[in-house]
């Protein structure tokens, strides 16, 4: 003879003591582990994008900062005016190689984009810690086009604000971009 249950109350011998598994602490462990890894991925989502935004915010300040100096040569070079020092052409070679050597870079063989035009009073942004740094270099013509004019090979570098290096010239933070224009006249 089976006893009832009746409105939740259990009546031997139908209702037995169950046994808890603890089913539901495993799951929520495994829940919060799961959640855990989700916000860590979250914010290393976070962190790299900023990373990522600040990197092309650099890359962009010395790509104009390069772009100021190659126009600042140029403008002195139409204009027939110091500074802009001319590199000679060295003997059998075809196209101006001087702009390659990081050494060339140093001492009298550079222009410096004036402080009044890299930090002008007009500019809405920072002050430039390195200013650009432009050379210009004779390119050889073929001899038809020799009495028609000269052109010339202006390589342009253009630093970030961040920008450092080592003593052995080796960029350690920071940006450094450059261009070249070819200009004949």
């Amino acid at each position: 003879m089976q006893m009832a249950v009746s409105k939740g109350i259990c009546v031997p011998p139908v209702c037995r003591k169950k046994k808890q598994d603890g089913i539901v602490l495993i799951f929520a462990l495994i829940l919060l582990v799961v959640i855990s890894t989700a916000a860590v991925l979250a914010v290393r989502g976070a962190i790299s994008g900023e990373k990522v935004s600040n990197n092309l915010r650099v890359s962009a300040v010395a790509t104009q900062a390069a772009e100021t100096g190659l126009r600042y040569c140029e403008n002195l070079l139409l204009a027939g005016g110091a500074p802009v020092i001319l590199m000679p052409l060295t003997a059998g070679v075809l196209t101006p190689t001087t702009w390659k050597t990081r050494a060339n870079w140093t001492g009298g063989n550079i222009s410096t984009v004036s402080a009044d035009v890299a930090n002008s009073s007009d500019s809405a942004g920072r002050t430039m810690t390195k200013r650009p740094l432009c050379m210009v270099e004779e390119m050889r013509l073929a001899p038809s086009e020799m009495a028609t004019g000269a052109a010339y090979l202006i390589t342009s570098r253009g630093f970030s604000q961040d920008y450092q290096t080592n003593s052995t010239g080796v960029v350690t933070a920071g940006s450094e971009v450059w261009m070249q224009s070819i200009l004949r006249y």
